[in-house]
């Protein structure tokens, strides 16, 4: 996919010369990535999920903990007790276990989800900034740099912080970020 784009791309920039002969070509690129780094927006969201990560991390620990302590009760009363309430006790651990992994596994689907769900808001607001400055400023192809295989730019095409400072100006108008719907 990456690649097609990239082709379409370099087959639009090389026929354009034919289609818009008066018109000079004005092309710039964005860092996406930056973008979600260095916007107030991005920073906040980053926040959000590492305090939601912290949270989540503190109760699998509590959880981590409660499995070794019955691992060590085992191990401690294994002579002392008899096969079958050892084999018992096992038997809890072995599904106390299985809780533990299931729930780090949810909890991680949980952040994903999260993170995804708040990309996917920023990149939107994102892409109407970009187009909102394509259109103003008359640019004939805006790039987004990692996808579009950018290899050499001149630091003059990147209007990266100009999109930051438009979307920290237009996050500011807005309440801030609310968490993702559970």
């Amino acid at each position: 996919m990456k690649y097609i784009i990239t082709f379409i791309c370099i087959l639009a920039v090389s026929f354009m010369p034919y289609t818009a002969k008066a018109q000079s070509m004005n092309i710039a690129y964005v860092d996406l990535q930056r973008i979600m780094l260095e916007s107030d927006q991005g920073k906040q969201i980053k926040t959000i999920l590492t305090a939601d990560a912290d949270r989540l991390k503190k109760n699998l620990d509590t959880k981590q903990d409660e499995l070794q302590k019955l691992k060590d009760a085992i191990e401690k009363q294994g002579a002392t007790i008899t096969p079958e309430a050892k084999a018992e006790k096992e038997k809890q651990y072995q599904a106390k276990l299985k809780d533990y992994q299931r729930l780090y596994g949810d909890y991680q689907s949980e952040l994903q989800q999260k993170d995804q769900e708040y990309t996917q808001k920023i990149l939107k607001e994102i892409d109407d900034i970009i187009k909102s400055i394509g259109e103003k400023e008359k640019y004939t192809l805006i790039l987004e740099r990692s996808q579009a295989g950018i290899l050499f730019a001149a630091p003059s095409a990147d209007i990266t912080s100009k999109i930051i400072a438009l979307f920290n100006t237009a996050s500011k108008d807005k309440k801030p970020v609310a968490s993702p719907k559970k």
